[in-house]
């Protein structure tokens, strides 16, 4: 329920907003009377009437972003607005959602949530969006119409202008290629070592030159008994140092061999992946100045960039037009969803 005397809801429900300002105008004015609310003995402890309310400024936000996209090219006039209806929920009183579907003669099919929209955190989650197994399919056959994916690229990229967007890599290819970060693996299997021989009981530091971030360590004797209980680590600009002050008589003239795993941006098995499916492409990639960082230059004179983050395990791409998503670059360039389907997370999505 709300009061339409009141200047701001009055202004908002009779002007022309673009998603991104019909979000911030809709969520400032709910917060303020969610505060005044709150400040109120009578309707603080009210969960039944804070829910209607926030219900009510939800179903506005669906409006005003419904009226937006009917004025939007390529939604505009089509038969798929025509069919598009927006859901609004209040599971309780702290959170809504915004559901999206697609009506036909004989169902109603979901299409993806926007979760919390008038919150900060407010996010996108897909239902029945197109995913990468579909579109790297054989058959390349998908549940819908090329017209109706065109405005579902249209309908996505409107939602991340009002900064609505997906969590997970895995839900859609509607995502922007640029900004894509996911998890990734490196290979660890090729320890560095370093050895000593051990002369006496007691203190022992053994010192290595890494680059890259530590993903484990042992300290081995000759019969590949693990002593790495024995002392500590930490790290020294670049030098991984263990020392021990407690070596037993039992280690004396043995040799001692510190041996580390380093993710590294050189031991990234995705981009050895990216290198050959790029080459088989005719689609040259380079190593830019910056460790860990490739330049694919593309036919269409944009360059995608791959970087790779040992510290955080992740992959994020860059691409030149920020709205680009993967299945528009894909169609161009099919070696993009080639790849991804071979070094992504194994989610349901990809399988």
């Amino acid at each position: 329920m709300l009061n339409y005397n009141d200047k701001e809801i009055l202004s908002i429900v009779t002007s022309p907003l673009d998603p991104a300002e019909a979000r911030r105008r809709i969520t400032i004015k709910a917060e303020t009377d969610a505060k005044a609310r709150a400040d109120n003995p009578l309707w603080a402890a009210n969960d039944f009437a804070t829910v209607n309310e926030l219900l009510a400024y939800t179903e506005l936000l669906g409006d005003k972003l419904y009226q937006a996209l009917n004025t939007v090219k390529g939604l505009a006039d089509t038969d798929f607005m025509d069919r598009l209806w927006i859901q609004s929920v209040a599971p309780n009183a702290s959170h809504t959602t915004l559901v999206f579907f697609l009506a036909a003669a004989d169902s109603n099919q979901e299409l993806f949530t926007l979760v919390d929209p008038l919150s900060t955190d407010g996010h996108l989650v897909s239902s029945n969006l197109p995913t990468l197994e579909q579109i790297t399919a054989k058959d390349g056959k998908l549940e819908f119409t090329d017209k109706e994916i065109d405005a579902l690229i249209v309908l996505v990229k409107q939602m991340y202008a009002a900064g609505y967007g997906f969590h997970d890599i895995n839900e859609t290819v509607l995502q922007p290629v640029d900004g894509l970060t996911f998890q990734t693996k490196f290979d660890t299997s090729k320890p560095i070592t370093t050895s000593q021989k051990v002369t006496a009981p007691g203190s022992l530091v053994l010192r290595l030159n890494i680059s890259g971030t530590v993903a484990a360590y042992h300290v081995l004797d000759e019969n590949n008994h693990d002593w790495m209980d024995l002392g500590s680590d930490r790290m020294e600009g670049d030098e991984f140092v263990w020392e021990s002050t407690s070596i037993p008589e039992e280690l004396v003239d043995q040799t001692l061999t510190l041996a580390v795993s380093v993710r590294s941006v050189d031991n990234v098995p995705a981009m050895d992946e990216l290198f050959v499916i790029a080459s088989s492409n005719a689609i040259l990639m380079r190593e830019t100045a910056k460790p860990g960082e490739y330049s694919l230059s593309l036919p269409n004179h944009r360059d995608l960039t791959v970087r790779v983050d040992a510290t955080a395990n992740t992959v994020t791409l860059a691409y030149g037009n920020p709205e680009t998503q993967i299945i528009e670059l894909n169609k161009q360039y099919p070696f993009l969803g080639q790849w991804l389907k071979a070094v992504l997370p194994k989610k349901p999505a990809f399988n």
